[in-house]
């Protein structure tokens, strides 16, 4: 299976940028990808699940317990930050994945390289700590989910156009990219 969640919830968005807000294109992203996903499959089986919006131990839960021996979970977000006079600033794509998960990180390199080919420059693929700091420990959804997960972040807040812009080609190739990755874990 292959669970697909958008970042954040309805009452906490997440980062915004002129009244564009993370967990709003987040679902349209989860949706195009779920969309992919059902038009690329081969079977009559369902191989996706779109995750219920709602706080993230809820999220998580749900993937818990429907996760399979090869399934994958990923969650959409995107980048923002701020430099000392408070200007948006960054570009590019990264994908984070639980730390030391040599899957983990299979998973969240093929990922990053769908995004990277729209959202340069590719920021990499990361080990995924709380806020980036290792002294918080890792981040929840990558630690608390049953099954290997990343998280992506195709671009920074600020860039609406462009997410907006690429968002059906590359969420055609996050779909294609995540059957392989799911066909290589079987």
């Amino acid at each position: 299976m292959i669970f697909i969640s958008a970042g954040h919830y309805p009452s906490r968005p997440g980062a915004g940028h002129n009244n564009f807000y993370e967990h709003d294109e987040a679902v349209l992203w989860s949706r195009d990808i779920f969309d992919a996903l059902f038009n690329l499959a081969d079977t009559d089986e369902p191989i996706a699940f779109e995750v219920p919006t709602g706080v993230l131990k809820d999220k998580v839960s749900y993937i818990n317990h429907r996760a399979v021996a090869n399934s994958i979970a990923v969650e959409i977000h995107f980048n923002a930050a701020v430099d000392a006079a408070g200007n948006n600033i960054g570009r590019g794509c990264e994908s984070l994945y639980f730390p030391g998960s040599e899957t983990g990180k299979e998973v969240a390199t093929r990922l990053n390289d769908a995004l990277a080919v729209d959202f340069a420059p590719n920021r990499g693929v990361k080990e995924g700590w709380y806020r980036m700091d290792k002294r918080r420990g890792a981040d929840f959804f990558l630690e608390k989910t049953s099954c290997p997960a990343v998280i992506l972040e195709p671009e920074f807040i600020q860039h609406r156009e462009k997410i907006q812009l690429h968002r059906q080609a590359t969420c055609e190739r996050l779909a294609e990219a995540l059957i392989k990755a799911r066909d290589e874990l079987t």
